[in-house]
């Protein structure tokens, strides 16, 4: 059935009157067409609208993994410098224990911890215990005037190197543990004849020599001011006086420069 040519619309209201309207077919083609247009542009709102919307929920996640992505940057650059704070710390710590395939100390150091590899891990352990847990040398070990200072030296200049202080006295003198620590080594040395090492925190290591006799061995555990000798003049020595090294991560320093004040006088 197609549409009238005129369509005639009467409506009565309440009050009895009557009033008419008259449509033709061209209207109702064009009200027909205008529906159609009014839904296309509907249906084509809401795709755009579903487009944008899901266009923002890319967008959304977008930056939330932008956001993600910033914060393992962050995280890698801080696990960056831990893990390369931590490798200078195992480098520092291999050059403590002497573990093969690190430049090794001098000799004349006499360091024994730099001078063979652990034979065990609990050797190692022991060692890097000792090393983080014991403090620095702090006292001097023996009482008595310096007769000689530290002396760096310059061998191409004819300058000999004196590597420690010497602290004269006589053999009924102790000589004391310079600071907590564990013996590196004890025994007879062609230059300091009876010597005592003991290995300190921080990389640091004490150096007794020319000793009359030693009360310590290899191993003991000693604490500061303990006695662990007693001064002579074995070795290389003219007279009766204790030789005092303080060797730093494989460097011999003044031990001036660690220890306040002078030797205490006898």
């Amino acid at each position: 059935m197609g549409i009238p040519r005129h369509t005639r619309i009467i409506m009565v209201p309440d009050d009895g009157s009557t009033r008419e309207y008259g449509i033709t077919r061209a209207m109702v083609t064009t009200l027909i067409l205008l529906g159609f247009v009014f839904l296309a542009l509907l249906l084509a709102l809401m795709v755009i609208f579903a487009g944008r919307a899901e266009e923002r929920l890319r967008i959304r996640k977008l930056e939330q993994g932008l956001e993600q992505a910033r914060l393992e940057v962050s995280t890698a650059e801080a696990l960056a410098a831990e893990l390369e704070e931590m490798r200078r710390m195992q480098e520092q710590l291999l050059v403590m224990l002497g573990v093969e395939g690190v430049d090794p100390a001098a000799a004349d150091s006499l360091a024994a911890w730099l001078e063979r590899s652990p034979r065990s891990a609990g050797e190692a352990m022991n060692r890097a215990a000792a090393i983080a847990m014991s403090p620095k040398p702090a006292v001097w070990p023996t009482v008595g005037p310096v007769t000689q200072e530290f002396i760096r030296g310059n061998v191409a200049r004819g300058v000999l190197p004196h590597l420690g202080i010497d602290i004269a006295g006589n053999e009924t003198i102790p000589i004391r543990a310079a600071g907590d620590g564990t013996v590196a080594r004890a025994g007879e040395d062609e230059y300091l004849g009876n010597f005592v090492e003991i290995q300190h925190g921080l990389g640091y290591l004490t150096v007794y020599g020319h000793c009359s006799r030693l009360v310590v061995g290899p191993g003991a555990r000693v604490e500061a001011g303990e006695v662990i000798a007693y001064m002579g003049r074995t070795g290389q020595a003219t007279a009766t006086h204790l030789h005092f090294e303080i060797w730093q991560q494989g460097d011999a320093v003044d031990p001036r420069s660690v220890l306040a004040g002078d030797p205490p006088p006898r």
